[in-house]
């Protein structure tokens, strides 16, 4: 994308080059890339007519092609029997856990090993059983030192279930198929494909399908509860002043990327099965960050920008909200209400309780670190993200993304969370854990982002702010992939 972008400036094309994003590219193939570009060299004027022309058709059709499906897609693609209630008591004692290796995925084993005897059973993409526990024990490891008490629960109650989310019955065998069917009590669906460039039909396989073959299961045998993690992105772009956890965004208001769309999609599929009976949780995640001790394996979006904005010393005088929840937080409270009596068939917004914004967080960095930010405006910040960004930089994948939804951005200043519910359910459990300060959360970003090497040697002053700091590890290659379950 960045190379045709280029390309067109050459040739005098600003305006047109602003219009190619990711979804552009993901419909064009590397022949005719090339041709364009010998088409450019050898008659530019007639190249540059028919791409305007083709890009105009190509983003009528793609509108018009992804509302259809997604509102084919959002209603389950099955005939569900009654299922029989569960009882009034939540139980379990053998769990189903998707997305285990993921990035909460690992914070949520962790707080069902402390807070029930149950079996826990991990659908984990893996040649065999063997295989699937090095990838289960790699993601334990991901959140930092466990202790000896945790890691022998681990060995003895955590299952792999070889599997693939994005597969007809998840890539089970009929036999296994049945015996989870029959056995499991409770299913914690956590897993997703979390990505900001697909298009929606690039995501529709794991996260939409995926979904329906979760319930899928969970409509089958034993009578079961579905704790789903959803995410705050099904409001899309939203503008409206608070968003209640009632709300659903029914007219797919400001759905315009892939992964809000997917997401979307799926939490539909899962409410048209809570009409038909089956007893659900949907619990919906803002920004997940690492955990309070900078553990986790948390290269979003949100890490990126912050990452950057310590490396350049710049920020932004923003008032929306950044709603930053540790990882581990987020997980702690997502079992705790799942097993509280009188919170099913809810919706909750595991968001923070206080208001707070990309200054509070810059100014606690400061505090933190030592380290100087020069503020900009919303509308002076991105050009200067445009100035200041290298191929080599991790945010570099999602500048395009960040730049096109600046204006969405600026919109949704006085956007704010409305989440008593999971207030209300979070403290009525012995489980429960309140939000850390906001200076824990930022020290446990800090403490991420020096222990993954993505913060420069000017900030890395995080060790004042932590008791042991490991040495940095190598920094990841800059991809557009994202490992968080906003996600």
């Amino acid at each position: 994308m960045h190379e045709l972008k280029e390309l067109l400036k050459d040739h005098g094309a600003d305006m047109l080059a602003r219009q190619v994003d990711i979804g552009v590219i993901q419909r064009v193939s590397v022949a005719q890339l090339f041709q364009l570009a010998e088409q450019l060299q050898s008659a530019p004027e007639a190249a540059l007519t028919m791409l305007k022309h083709s890009l105009a058709i190509f983003r009528e059709e793609q509108r018009t092609a992804e509302k259809k499906l997604m509102n084919s897609d959002r209603a389950l693609i099955f005939a569900p029997p009654v299922p029989a209630p569960v009882p009034s008591i939540p139980v379990l004692n053998h769990v189903l856990l998707t997305g285990g290796t993921g990035f909460i995925g690992p914070f949520l084993m962790k707080s069902l090993l402390e807070q029930s005897r149950a079996k826990i059973y991990v659908l984990v993409r893996a040649s065999d059983e063997v295989q699937g526990k090095q990838r289960l024990r790699a993601a334990m490891a991901s959140m930092g030192p466990c202790s000896a008490a945790l890691m022998s629960m681990f060995e003895a109650r955590v299952i792999p279930i070889c599997g693939d989310l994005g597969q007809p019955k998840l890539g089970l065998t009929q036999d296994v198929w049945d015996f989870l069917a029959s056995e499991m009590d409770t299913v914690f669906h956590n897993g997703a494909t979390v990505n900001y460039l697909f298009n929606y039909d690039r995501m529709r396989e794991a996260n939409v399908l995926g979904t329906n073959e979760v319930l899928r299961l969970a409509f089958e045998g034993r009578p079961k509860a579905l704790n789903y993690v959803s995410t705050t992105f099904v409001f899309g772009w939203a503008v409206k002043s608070t968003l209640f956890e009632t709300d659903q965004n029914q007219d797919m208001e400001l759905l315009d990327f892939g992964y809000s769309q997917s997401k979307w999609v799926a939490e539909q599929v899962v409410i048209d099965a809570r009409s038909k009976g089956l007893c659900v949780r949907i619990f919906r995640p803002a920004l997940v960050s690492p955990s309070v001790t900078g553990g986790g394996n948390n290269f979003d979006i949100a890490v990126r920008l912050v990452a950057f904005m310590v490396n350049h010393g710049i920020g932004v005088d923003a008032l929306n909200q950044v709603s930053f929840v540790p990882a581990d937080v987020a997980a702690n409270n997502i079992v705790a209400i799942s097993t509280t009596p009188g919170t099913e068939n809810k919706t909750y917004h595991v968001v923070r309780d206080d208001y707070a914004n990309m200054m509070d967080i810059t100014g606690l960095i400061t505090k933190a670190t030592g380290r100087q930010f020069e503020i900009f405006t919303v509308k002076d910040f991105v050009p200067e993200l445009i100035r200041r960004c290298r191929k080599e930089d991790l945010l570099f994948p999602l500048l395009d993304f960040l730049v096109g939804s600046v204006d969405n951005i600026t919109a949704m200043e006085f956007k704010r969370y409305e989440s008593s519910e999971y207030q209300k359910a979070r403290d009525a459990s012995e489980w429960g854990q309140a939000d850390p300060s906001l200076e824990d959360t930022v020290s446990g970003i800090l403490k991420f982002m020096f222990r993954k090497g993505i913060i420069s040697v000017e900030a890395r002053e995080t060790k004042d702010v932590s008791d042991a700091v490991p040495a940095p590890e190598p920094a990841p290659a800059a991809t557009g992939r994202l490992a968080w379950s906003d996600a």
